[in-house]
């Protein structure tokens, strides 16, 4: 870098920078002005704009590569995701075929009872102690709405 240094000066740096912003430049002269300008102490206005351009064009391409790199991620994580929904569909649609289809399970009080008429017997009963209560809500409801309706005669 010091090599730079000695062979351009100042008023060489400006009549590049203006050339840089003219699009007069090379890609070499517009690798060893940005160079020039990382290490250089001079400063001019025209110095200060092109450091202030040149951060900028830094900050964005490290921005960009970060949003690069940050979408690949989250295209591989995408990926990885779908991979182990399918193995899980394909593991459960495997074990759900080796289950046989014609047993009724059901757990009362903690013990396992597998003979299908108890199953359904026990179902029976649930069913029906929930339509006993369902038609007696049903009638204490009749009631509260009739003895609204008097109290507001």
């Amino acid at each position: 870098m010091k090599d730079l240094l000695h062979i351009i000066n100042q008023q060489e740096l400006e009549q590049l920078i203006e050339r840089y912003f003219d699009g007069m430049t090379t890609i070499e002269e517009e690798d060893m002005m940005r160079q020039v300008l990382a290490q250089c102490p001079w400063k001019s206005e025209v110095i200060d704009d092109a450091r202030v351009v040149m951060g900028y064009f830094a900050a964005h391409s490290e921005q960009q590569q970060r949003q690069a790199t940050h979408g690949m991620r989250q295209r591989i994580i995408g990926i990885a995701a779908s991979i182990a929904i399918i193995l899980a569909v394909g593991a459960f649609a495997l074990w759900h075929q080796q289950q046989p289809s014609d047993v009724c399970i059901a757990y009362v009080n903690g013990q396992i009872v597998q003979d299908n008429d108890k199953v359904m017997a026990l179902v029976a009963n649930d069913l029906s102690k929930m339509d006993n209560a369902a038609n007696a809500m049903t009638d204490q409801l009749s009631s509260l709405g009739e003895a609204l309706e008097l109290d507001n005669e």
